[in-house]
């Protein structure tokens, strides 16, 4: 199989490509016409049809959109032709097969996230979206880019490539500024509070640009938060480990300001979700109380595994830096005894 797709021109992938954009527009059309499908126990539906949630069936109900699931699926397979191609180079060690199955298992969890069972009722159910949001901020985003798709991207691009079309961007001040890691901890503040506190939250739920734009949103401000973090991506910022402790300890106010703004409360704050049919499942409130409990107690979670995995990096960089001195000054011994 990686011979096979080693072998893959970008011709080829750009038919390809056309071919299933074409199939993924010709589904859409067929889903929002108000078709659906039944394959064994899975319901398939766009997400203008989705039924009123009844247990067990919420499980296996697929909230499918063809286009944006294209685009993700063309993400994965553009990522794994070019690791063929640069395991073919002879590149291997750069890129293992685990980081190819990070960022496969990212990408996967993005698609089960937007478009599976959780998303045939995030617009009935707050805790449903909550899940999401958690999912598409905090863990999927790791994922990714633990796979460093933009070191693999410099890599399988070839020096000519990189000088003529990324350079350029990845060195231009502006793109410093913006990678910059304080631009990424204000997003991924920013994003969810502003998302929930203004009308955008509940005008999402009639619209589906803004509904999947704010999913697009989350991930982005996902990925840009980690990128500093997690290695393996080219970066014009390198944190200290003190101040990457700080970088991720964030994350625990961050994530508890936004559970207490939906437990805290004694009444329904989103009149749209309270007035949607539900056939299972808790009431408007408790709804929303658990959406808070559920952002609260996984951010804090998560938030404090962010910091014991840092604070363990640290100690294992301090212990490699200690052995290098020794090492240093164990030679400079040997040649000053030496006759």
């Amino acid at each position: 199989m990686p011979a096979r797709l080693a072998a893959v021109t970008p011709r080829r992938f750009a038919v390809a490509w056309l071919a299933g954009l074409a199939a993924a527009l010709l589904l859409t059309w067929w889903l929002r016409a108000g078709n659906s499908a039944s394959v064994a126990f899975v319901f398939v539906c766009s997400v203008d049809n989705v039924p009123p949630p009844d247990f067990p069936d919420v499980l296996f109900t697929f909230a499918l959109e063809p286009l944006p699931v294209f685009l993700l699926l063309s993400a994965a397979a553009a990522y794994l032709v070019m690791w063929a191609h640069v395991r073919a180079a002879g590149r291997g060690r750069l890129f293992p097969a685990w980081r190819l199955a990070a960022f496969l298992v990212g990408i996967g969890l993005v698609i089960l996230t937007v478009f599976g069972p959780l998303a045939g009722y995030d617009r009935v159910f707050l805790f449903v979206h909550m899940i999401q949001h958690f999912i598409l901020i905090t863990i999927a985003p790791p994922l990714i880019l633990l796979g460093s798709p933009m070191t693999l991207l410099l890599v399988a691009a070839g020096p000519r490539r990189r000088e003529r079309w990324i350079y350029p961007i990845t060195h231009a001040r502006w793109f410093e500024l913006f990678t910059n890691p304080v631009v990424g901890l204000v997003l991924f503040a920013a994003v969810p509070v502003i998302w929930y506190i203004t009308p955008l939250f509940e005008r999402s739920f009639t619209n589906d640009w803004l509904h999947f734009g704010g999913y697009a949103l989350f991930l982005f401000a996902g990925i840009h938060y980690w990128w500093p973090i997690v290695g393996g991506n080219p970066t014009h910022w390198n944190l200290p480990h003190p101040v990457r402790l700080f970088y991720l300890f964030a994350l625990v106010p961050i994530h508890a300001f936004l559970g207490s703004l939906f437990y805290e409360p004694s009444r329904v704050l989103y009149e749209e979700l309270a007035a949607q049919p539900r056939l299972w499942g808790p009431s408007p409130l408790l709804d929303q109380q658990i959406g808070g409990a559920i952002m609260f107690l996984a951010g804090e979670a998560i938030g404090l595994i962010a910091v014991i995995a840092a604070a363990a990096a640290w100690a294992r960089a301090d212990e490699r830096e200690a052995k290098r001195v020794d090492a240093r000054l164990a030679r400079e011994k040997a040649r000053a005894s030496a006759p």
